[in-house]
């Protein structure tokens, strides 16, 4: 298998540009702008703050949007971990990603906001924008479990490079996608064999972009394993 070509393809097509969703120094189209009313002229309204968070998206309506909190700016920690519903309305700009024309649960997202109370309890969005929650490492397979297992990771997507040489352990679900060979037989976890070249593109919980990202308390999980090759000397970690 052509893993090299295989992983070049899979990083440019699937990498998120988490960069673009951290993009919180420019205020989002539409806020409110204007300063204080002087001689004659008519006062005008206050600008209105743009509060910024980003996370995973666990519901999504034409009129709103509930996002995991991940990540935040540097006034809006209060919302840093919590579920937050946000309105959408005809004002707010959707901006997607390639690949992606809706936004779905499990994308994430960078949302700019403003709030009509101090709490933050009501937000409204001025711009999203979408990502895939998609990620790419490739490597030789360690151990493998009935629910998960764990790869020595030796190529990786260009915002996934803190994983590259370490031992990194991938989660599976119903929704895990197993493809063997070049001719992409369908295939399952019990299918994997410890030595095995392998290839997963990934969910992540968290932004590898943010600061205070932590790779090895993270939860990865594969959305879809192509595996095949040689057999190399197993690893001894894990």
């Amino acid at each position: 298998m052509r893993w090299k070509a295989f992983g070049i393809v899979l990083a440019a097509a699937l990498a998120v540009p988490f960069a673009a969703l951290a993009d919180n120094n420019n205020p989002p189209p539409g806020s409110i702008s204007g300063g204080t009313g002087g001689g004659s002229s008519p006062a005008q309204p206050a600008k209105a703050h743009a509060h910024w968070f980003a996370g995973a998206v666990t519901s999504a309506s034409a009129d709103r949007v509930s996002i995991d909190v991940l990540w935040t700016g540097k006034h809006d920690t209060q919302l840093d971990g919590k579920n937050v519903s946000v309105a959408v309305d005809s004002s707010t700009e959707i901006h997607y990603g390639k690949g992606q024309s809706s936004i779905d649960p499990g994308d994430l997202v960078g949302v700019f906001a403003t709030a009509t109370g101090t709490d933050l309890s009501s937000l409204t969005a001025r711009r999203i924008n979408v990502r895939c929650n998609c990620h790419f490492a490739a490597g030789t397979l360690g151990s493998v479990g009935s629910s998960s297992f764990a790869v020595n990771v030796s190529r990786t997507g260009p915002f996934d490079t803190v994983l590259k040489g370490n031992a990194v352990t991938f989660q599976v679900n119903g929704s895990t996608v197993f493809v063997q060979g070049k001719n992409k037989a369908a295939g399952a976890i019990s299918d994997l064999k410890s030595g095995e070249k392998v290839a997963v593109i990934f969910a992540a919980t968290g932004f590898f972009k943010d600061p205070s990202f932590n790779w090895q308390t993270a939860t990865f999980t594969a959305k879809h394993v192509r595996y095949s090759g040689a057999l190399q000397p197993a690893p001894t970690n894990p």
